[in-house]
């Protein structure tokens, strides 16, 4: 299999050289560039010819599920052909360079891309963190042949001078820092290292974005740019054969240290107690356990930002995430905060988009994670596994509509009230309220800003609660009934030890 993933990358590397040479050849339409990216077509028709030659192979027995992506590949390779007629004969295009990008991304790179992932996760013997990583690096590659075609489409119409096209061009080199951004955050430290040996920085690049960050038009023209991304595109490309060869050395020494690892074990057995895994077929915990991951995430580090293909989902093992969105000023507004037993799982999971928000430890914290691609096809196979993980989400959705309606209808001390007794009946501690994260987390939440938030604690204190650092102690529980509703009524442990309104 490895062979067959590393073939599929040379033939996506092989149409994104295609998609910027036929832009470079549209912008000069010389002899050399002709015949280079005649040289191209050639090229990309013979790897899919290997790769179909290969994939027949008596001696290789794909899974059903492999058949499938083998079947989709034969219809995106034929039906991309009968789309480029001119592949055979140049003389006949008549393509607008502006149509270049769009045919060659959304046509057969995206899709060639998406089971090249598929067909690594379908492998069994693969970790499906390490997949993820590969793929946020596949993904970041992909986004610099797109500003290698753009560029080149930038020079042959004086484009660069354009508000429209400057945003466009900015955009790439965005979402270029958040794949790579994204594939050092889940890559193991085997892939950092093989990471670190192979990158270097291209300065003649950065030079160039920053200019244009700058607003300043490169002194370069068409041929030149594609000359030098071209050489990164061929760094990239040496990396990421590497990652998938790497991949496949390394999967026996994994697999044996796995099923020695008796902490995974007592790991995978207290996660068997979290409602969405509750009565779950062996077959369905073992195919999703077999594609999991686990990993201890220190104070800070990001799960996942707002923007990022919707590809994990996360069941949290211990500590407190932070979802939240940030606004171009910097301003954060913390949608909600989940714990040990909850998912971090958005509806853009089920449909392949991407995460709405970010997703950020606010302290240590340890995570187990699933491919969203393996959880979705689960969920048709198995009613059970539906079922729980659509009353998770209705319950959770009812959690946070209730945490609205507290924040739009209550006074902020009734919200900060409302908040420690919630704090005071999970934790169960005789008289003692631990803050779960910090003060200005907590504020957000209750869609304050920190200043009333201590204003409204100071108030408390007066009527009774003491504070100190993060621990509050609480004397008397009268002091918080008064903000006791029926949400927290129906968890608390104390409402029988003394008069309780909600008793009558």
């Amino acid at each position: 299999m490895n062979q067959l993933l590393i073939l599929l990358c040379e033939i996506i590397h092989a149409f994104q050289k295609e998609r910027g040479s036929l832009c470079l050849y549209l912008s000069i339409k010389d002899d050399f560039s002709k015949q280079s990216l005649n040289s191209c077509f050639q090229n990309s028709n013979r790897l899919i010819e290997e790769f179909e030659l290969m994939a027949n192979q008596s001696n290789f027995e794909p899974t059903s599920e492999q058949k499938k992506s083998f079947t989709k590949l034969n219809r995106i390779f034929n039906g991309f052909i009968c789309q480029t007629s001119f592949r055979k004969d140049l003389d006949d295009c008549n393509l607008d360079i502006l149509d270049v990008t769009p045919l060659y991304t959304h046509r057969i790179i995206i899709h060639l891309t998406y089971i090249l992932i598929e067909l690594a996760l379908f492998d069994n013997d693969n970790n499906p963190a390490e997949i993820s990583a590969i793929s946020n690096f596949i993904n970041w590659k992909e986004r610099i042949g797109r500003a290698r075609a753009l560029g080149i489409v930038g020079f042959a119409l004086n484009e660069f001078d354009s508000e429209q096209f400057s945003r466009d061009f900015s955009l790439i080199l965005s979402e270029q820092k958040l794949n790579k951004r994204s594939f050092l955050s889940l890559a193991s430290d085997q892939q950092k290292q093989l990471f670190n040996k192979l990158y270097s920085k291209h300065e003649n690049i950065e030079n160039i974005h920053q200019k244009m960050e700058e607003n300043e038009i490169p002194q370069i023209n068409a041929q030149n740019w594609f000359t030098i991304v071209t050489k990164k595109m061929e760094m990239m490309h040496k990396i990421e054969t590497s990652l998938f060869n790497q991949l496949y050395a390394s999967n026996e020494i994994k697999l044996e240290t796995y099923n020695k690892n008796t902490t995974i074990d007592k790991t995978y057995a207290l996660a068997m107690d979290f409602p969405i895994f509750r009565n779950l077929s062996e077959n369905t915990t073992s195919k999703l356990f077999q594609s999991s991951n686990i990993k201890n995430y220190k104070k800070g580090s990001l799960l996942f930002l707002q923007g990022e293909q919707a590809s994990r989902i996360y069941v949290i093992l211990s500590g407190w995430i932070k979802i939240h969105k940030s606004s171009a000023d910097g301003n954060e507004s913390v949608k909600q905060m989940l714990s040990t037993g909850n998912l971090v799982i958005e509806s853009s999971i089920f449909a392949s988009e991407k995460y709405y928000n970010n997703a950020q430890a606010c302290n240590d914290a340890k995570l187990l994670s699933f491919p969203a691609s393996i959880f979705r096809h689960l969920l048709t196979k198995d009613p059970t596994l539906a079922l729980n993980t659509l009353k998770y989400q209705s319950q959770h959705s009812r959690e946070h509509l209730n945490q609205i309606d507290n924040n739009r209808l209550k006074s902020s001390r009734e919200r900060v009230g409302w908040f420690l007794l919630k704090q005071f009946i999970e934790q169960k501690n005789p008289n003692t309220i631990l803050l779960p994260y910090d003060k200005t987390i907590i504020a957000s939440l209750l869609d304050m800003k920190p200043e009333t938030f201590s204003r409204s604690l100071k108030t408390l204190k007066t009527k009774g609660l003491k504070s100190e650092k993060h621990q509050i102690q609480v004397n008397d529980i009268k002091l918080l009934c008064q903000y006791c509703d029926t949400n927290l009524e129906k968890h608390c442990q104390f409402k029988n030890k003394h008069d309780c309104k909600f008793n009558k």
